[in-house]
């Protein structure tokens, strides 16, 4: 099994430090994966960029809604040249405090064709969302995705074993990192169900220690199933996070 870790970046200097300190620290963190936000000032291009010129492997996401298959291809293309292996490309939703605007129309099965004609060596991951839509529908977008070329998927996180088993039935033999996410508090846990329409099992604990109960379960099912885990640390510092949940 083999861990990515998502951190988002204040200043790129720091960013690096961090990156550097947590793959040191924990060996099975063989990737920094790095968000798109539009509250964040540094976006994943550049602080991709910032990583692969100091030797540390980045995952950049790439919100589609936001940007053309061409700005998407000139940028992916700088990050090759520096070494980039992998690419998450997500859908993205429209901001909620500029009412006209104007997605791009970009999708994901369109933009993963175009990457893999242009670099067929590239991993271009695209995401797994359990809980936007019904089973069925979210399970053929994900095999739309795949007939269009996707290496694999990024996975919302998971909160119950059950549901994760469903979906490591279905895509056996696909490469999947599997989320995992702390949800400490109720600010955290109303964020997740009505942002996300998260259903949580009916015992679930919204402290550090059951969600790293059930992380540390579900990492055990992640390693035994050959899959690979994802580590969203949101809400609290990854520090925390990582050193409770610690099993690698």
């Amino acid at each position: 099994m083999q861990i990515a870790l998502e951190l988002v970046p204040k200043a790129l200097d720091s960013f690096l430090e961090d990156s550097e300190a947590y793959m040191d620290n924990f060996p099975k963190i063989i990737a920094i994966n790095i968000p798109e936000l539009r509250s964040v000032e540094i976006k994943s291009f550049e602080a991709s960029e910032h990583l692969l010129k100091n030797g540390v492997a980045a995952i950049p996401h790439f919100r589609l809604i936001d940007r053309t298959l061409d700005d998407l291809e000139a940028k992916i293309e700088k990050l090759v040249s520096l070494g980039l292996k992998q690419v998450l490309l997500i859908s993205g939703d429209p901001p909620i405090d500029i009412p006209d605007f104007v997605p791009s129309g970009v999708q994901v099965p369109q933009a993963i064709k175009r990457l893999k004609a242009k670099f067929p060596q590239l991993k271009v991951y695209a995401g797994q969302d359990s809980y936007r839509q019904s089973f069925k529908k979210e399970l053929d977008y994900c095999k739309e995705k795949l007939d269009a070329g996707a290496s694999g998927f990024f996975t919302q996180p998971f909160f119950s074993e059950g549901i994760l088993n469903q979906w490591l039935e279905q895509l056996e033999g696909i490469e999947m990192w599997i989320g995992l996410s702390p949800v400490a508090g109720t600010a955290s846990r109303n964020y997740w169900e009505t942002t996300n329409q998260v259903v949580f099992p009916p015992n679930f604990r919204f402290d550090l220690e059951g969600n790293c109960i059930i992380g540390r379960r579900i990492l055990t099912l992640i390693e035994a199933a050959g899959q690979n885990a994802y580590l969203m640390p949101i809400a609290i510092s990854a520090d925390k996070y990582l050193n409770e949940l610690r099993t690698f």
